[in-house]
Parts: C-alpha cells; structure tokens; sequence
C-alpha cells in the first residue's frame, strides 16, 4: 500500500491498495480563513485542535479514523496484536511504508519518535505519558508499545492514530530537541499533502506527488490566519477566504450569512458538556440533593434557547452509549415534587446552590444555555439555583481547590470512545475535584478496559450522580456556496482533502 496518513482529537483518509501515481487532482486553490495560530509544526510539542488537523493532512500513522465516522483501522500498521495483560501493544508495519523522500519508515521509526515525544517532554507528553509508558522495537523488528496501564484495544487503535504517535524524520525533527519551525527544506512526511509554504499567518498545502492512492479533491490548499473574528467575517464576504473554520463568532456568522452567498454547515462534535457535584458540599453530600438536581434540568431548553440549536441534549452518560442504557431525564415537574417530597425537602428546607461555568472560556452561548438549564424550575419553591460567570483563572482555581458545588464544564475527549469520558468523570482528575473516589469505579473501569462493555459504568454514573451529561455540543463552519464537499468528523476533524470548489 502506498503511503498512507491518519489522525486525532482528529484523522486521515482512507487508502486504497493500489500502487497508482497521484495523477492530476485539481489545480484549484481553496482558502480556509481562521483566528487559529499557525507557530507549531512539531507533533511532539502540539497540543491543540487545529496543530492537529494541520498535521493529520502531512502524515500517516500505524492507524488511521475511516471517513465520515468512529471507526478506525489500521494504516502504516499491516497487524496489531496485544499481550493476555492488555499492557503490550505489538504492530507489523508495512514493507513499502515511506516518507516522501523515498526513506523507509520502520519500527524503529515509529520507536523513536515516541519515545522522543515522552523524553522531550513537550506539549504532547503530557496528553500521551499518562497512557504510554515507552516503545521498542524487538528481535522479529515489530513495534512493542508498552502501556502505563490496560486500555481497551479499539482506543489503542483510535490513541495511536494521533500525531503524537506520527511517523518522524530526523532530518527534520532531531531527536534530541523540539524543532517547532522545521526548516522546510528539511521537511520529510508522508501524507496526502505536503507543505509548500509556511509563515506565522499563512500555511499553504499542496497535493503530495508522491502520494499513491484517491488525491485530494482540491490540490493547494491555503490556511490564513486572521486577528479578529470581525476581520475573518470581512474576509468571508469579500471572497478572500473560501471557508472560515475555528474562530467566527455565531453573530458574525449570522451577518455573513445575510450579507453574501454563504452557509452555515453544523455537525454534533465529541464535545460534551457535564454538570459537577462537589460531592461533599452541601446540600449536595446527601444522594436525595443530588436526585432533586437531576429532575431539575431544562436540556430541550439550554439547548434550542440557550444553544440556538447548535448543539443536542444528552442524555445518556456519553454520546457513543447504546440506545438501552439508562437515560437521564429531562425537567419533569412531577418527578421533581416526588423526589422533593421524599427528601423532606420544602421552602424551608430548600436545595439552594450557585452553579458557576465560564463565559469567556466556553463562549456566550454556553453562559446563555446554563442558565437556561435551570429556568423550568424557578417556579419551584424548595429549590433555588444562581447561575455565576467566572472568569477562566477563577474558574479553573475552583475546580483545581475543590471549592465548587455545582461547575458546568466541557469535556473533550482524548479520542472518541468510552472510555475516554469514564475515565476522566469517574475515576480521574475531575472525579477527584468532584471528590469522587471509590474503589468500585476503579474496578468497573479496569473490567472495561478488557471487555469493552460499560453498562455497569452507566448504572454507577446514574445511581451516584458525580457528573450529570447535560448537552453535545456542535461545530460551526461557514463557507461560500461553491464551497462542496464539507467534511467534519465529530472529533474537530475538518478534511482538507474532501473540500473544492463548484
């Protein structure tokens, strides 16, 4: 198989086994306008969205997310084994695995650049160390990656796909330094695009000759940074940007749309947001508070008034949960009074909180949803919730002390898959600032990690009520009517590869 490309938080495309040269995609230009900083090019020092998809188009790893869903298989990989522990994670790579230059890739490639990302300890280290231990290559020179702890074998194949794990030349990232701004002479890869161009506001992508399989549908695409969300609008209506991606603001993608040949294009994202129970606060140390809190919440509400629609109440514990769990319910009126009245509650012994989010760090439209979330139940007597707005340091200060009641947050996953949204609000870092600890969700989460199966989880996430799912949020691209073939995987995906002009 020719070379191939995958990717993350984020992924590539799907190769086909054909040994055909690229041929001749389209020499049209396509500009994609954005408020994302164009400063990083090194896989073992990104940590963002966008650093991510800019380099899910440069390169292939040992697997790769299929188009247009979750499924994931593998690419520069031709096998994929994991030891009875769950520990080691063997891969067989491909013996016509290149970079564009022509020089192999081999386990030993793959051996090195991990382990220079988790030596050189940049941005990326801390997203993949608390997964992976080391990797090596051993004597039959397949690829051994040794893992921290067991994890299930679908999000090895899903964590692998991201450009932590990505294939590196030493010409262009040696591997005793980070080298964030290759020269790009020196830029080896082995994607679908290679990069022809760069600067801090301007990426300009071009279809890689050497690319041997389905060619981009666009040949050279540009990515431009601007310094304002007003700026990008002006950008869009003049026709100087194509698309806008990452950074229009929803009021300035309103007036865009009213003033030029532009659509707004939404998908629901693997972003949900959560609502956190300081479990030992009161009212919210007694399960009845935590109870009376769960029939109290307006999701249809935050949603389609707070959200304007972009975006999907959740009501299951993550989006990827099968149809028959158990659901969360919406606001419920008689439900409410039920448990109310089991928990002896009344206007004199009231469940009263503030619920503190962040405007500036979520957006306003999160702000307006919260507090929509609680406006169904204002008419109730013996409950009373204050939606407060914090700015980001005081936010994160009171999550980091413990010093939260009740905190709106949005948690993006690391890749999407169960696990991923377990792990973190049950037994992780934001269970802790819950103070959530118990040793039954330890044990359920290592028994998922083998058989891949969270039902019990989503009864324990229900009966004990630490992270309550409240919505799904959505992505926003706006582009020019010409504009075909928009593309965005629910993991902040967008695919250069699939867009072009009509």
């Amino acid at each position: 198989m020719p070379r191939v490309r995958a990717v993350w938080l984020i992924v590539p495309l799907i190769i086909l086994l054909v040994n055909l040269p690229l041929g001749s995609a389209a020499e049209s230009v396509l500009i994609i306008g954005t408020l994302e900083p164009l400063i990083n090019l090194d896989p073992a020092d990104s940590a963002t969205y966008f650093e991510w998809e800019v380099l899910t188009h440069l390169y292939t790893g040992l697997t790769r997310q299929v188009h247009n869903g979750l499924t994931y298989e593998l690419a520069l990989a031709e096998s994929h084994e994991v030891s009875s522990d769950g520990l080691t994670h063997v891969f067989r790579l491909r013996a016509d695995a290149v970079f564009n230059d022509g020089t192999p890739i081999t386990a030993q490639t793959f051996a090195d650049s991990i382990n220079r990302v988790l030596r050189l300890r940049g941005r990326a280290a801390e997203i993949i160390a608390p997964y992976v231990r080391s990797a090596l290559v051993d004597e039959s020179g397949t690829l051994q990656l040794m893992l921290v702890k067991a994890l299930p074998l679908s999000f090895v194949r899903q964590l692998v796909a991201l450009p932590p794990f990505f294939p590196l030349h030493r010409q262009s990232f040696p591997l005793e330094r980070l080298n964030r701004r290759p020269e790009l002479s020196a830029l080896r890869t082995n994607g679908i695009y290679r990069l022809s161009a760069y600067s801090f506001d301007e990426y300009r992508l071009v279809a890689d000759e050497t690319w041997r399989s389905t060619p981009p549908q666009t040949r050279v695409i540009v990515l431009r940074r601007y310094q304002s969300s007003a700026a990008l609008r002006e950008a869009l209506k003049r026709g100087e940007v194509q698309v806008a991606w990452r950074g229009l603001a929803e009021p300035d993608g309103r007036e865009v749309q009213q003033a030029a040949a532009v659509r707004a294009h939404s998908v629901l994202s693997s972003q949900c947001f959560y609502l956190i129970i300081g479990q030992r606060r009161e009212p919210f140390n007694a399960l009845q508070a935590r109870q009376v809190l769960m029939h109290s919440l307006s999701r249809a509400r935050a949603v389609s008034d707070g959200l304007g629609g972009y975006g999907a109440p959740l009501y299951t514990f993550t989006p990827l949960s099968s149809a028959d769990v158990l659901r969360y319910p919406d606001f419920d009126l008689d439900a409410l009074r039920s448990v109310l009245s089991q928990g002896n509650y009344s206007r004199f012994r009231q469940v009263l909180s503030e619920v503190q989010t962040s405007r500036l760090l979520y957006g306003d439209s999160v702000l307006s949803a919260t507090t929509r979330l609680f406006s169904q139940v204002a008419t109730v007597d013996a409950v009373r919730f204050n939606v407060q707005d914090l700015e980001p340091r005081a936010f994160l200060d009171q999550i980091d002390r413990r010093a939260f009641r009740l905190i709106v947050i949005g948690w993006s996953p690391l890749v999407p898959h169960p696990y991923a949204y377990f792990e973190p609000l049950l037994t992780g870092k934001l269970a802790m600032n819950a103070e959530y600890d118990t040793q039954e969700a330890s044990e359920l989460l290592a028994r998922a990690a083998l058989d891949d199966s969270y039902e019990a989880l989503e009864q324990l996430a229900m009966r004990d009520l630490v992270a309550i799912p409240l919505w799904q949020s959505a992505q926003v691209l706006y582009a020019a009517e010409s504009v075909r073939g928009v593309l965005i995987e629910p993991n902040f995906l967008l695919r250069y590869d699939q867009l072009r002009l009509a």
